[in-house]
């Protein structure tokens, strides 16, 4: 589903990823961990061109997404679900708009079949009686699952959730997390995750990557980079998030 071929992003003269290789298949569920600044966020931001390549290429089933114009970006990104640290709902929208909003607008799907939809996954993240409810109206953990259902509703073929929870309260963190593993685990939707949340990546994760300065230090699953790790800084990072 998706392939990076030599991919380097740099912010000025600081170079962020290195020279990633790298295929992600469809329907798995990939884990990326790292200490800060060690490009995981940007990695995924690459995904749907958020962040451009200096060099190399990335390809979307088959296509060549980094060489697309703005235009067809537009195009392509309806295909790429995304779910922030912080929710990006629309504060003059209700819940329901703002998860038929871009099907509607963008897709011209019809709106009857659109807000069946939602409202379908406005239940499976346990939150649909909040459907007329405006965002400033809920809690942290409740917009974040908000976020999750918008993303779902454009049907998405990539879902890429860039820890999510990191801006909730801890005794929000659960439930999304709940919910983020129920998604994954009924959708073959191809799922990345970038979290701090080690328990919930050996739950979920088929793969999980360890990413530092740039670089993949680390590719295998969950019980051998958790257990087994076969890079030194690996370990260390570890040692210091599982203890």
């Amino acid at each position: 589903m998706i392939i990076f071929d030599d991919v380097s992003v740099s912010f000025g003269a600081l170079e962020v990823l290195k020279g990633i290789s790298l295929e992600i298949a469809t329907g798995s569920k990939t884990v990326i961990i790292g200490p800060s600044g060690s490009g995981k966020s940007t990695l995924l931001r690459t995904i749907n061109m958020f962040e451009r390549p200096v060099r190399g290429n990335v390809f979307i089933d088959g296509v060549a997404i980094s060489s697309m114009t703005n235009r067809m970006l537009c195009q392509a990104r309806q295909d790429i679900g995304m779910v922030f640290q912080n929710f990006n709902l629309y504060p003059h929208k209700t819940v329901l708009e703002n998860l038929t909003m871009a099907p509607i607008v963008l897709k011209r799907e019809g709106k009857e079949a659109v807000i069946e939809r939602a409202m379908n996954n406005l239940r499976e993240v346990n939150i649909a009686e909040k459907a007329s409810a405006y965002p400033s109206q809920l809690s942290g953990g409740q917009q974040q699952r908000v976020a999750i259902a918008r993303a779902l509703t454009m049907r998405p073929k990539i879902m890429l959730f860039d820890e999510p929870t990191s801006a909730l309260d801890p005794e929000m963190i659960q439930e999304v997390l709940d919910i983020m593993e129920r998604v994954a685990r009924e959708t073959p939707i191809t799922m990345l995750f970038v979290t701090h949340e080690m328990k919930f990546a050996e739950h979920i994760a088929d793969r999980v990557l360890f990413l530092d300065e740039g670089v993949i230090l680390e590719d295998g699953s969950p019980s051998t980079v958790f257990h087994h790790p076969k890079n030194e800084r690996t370990t260390a990072f570890l040692g210091k998030i599982l203890h």
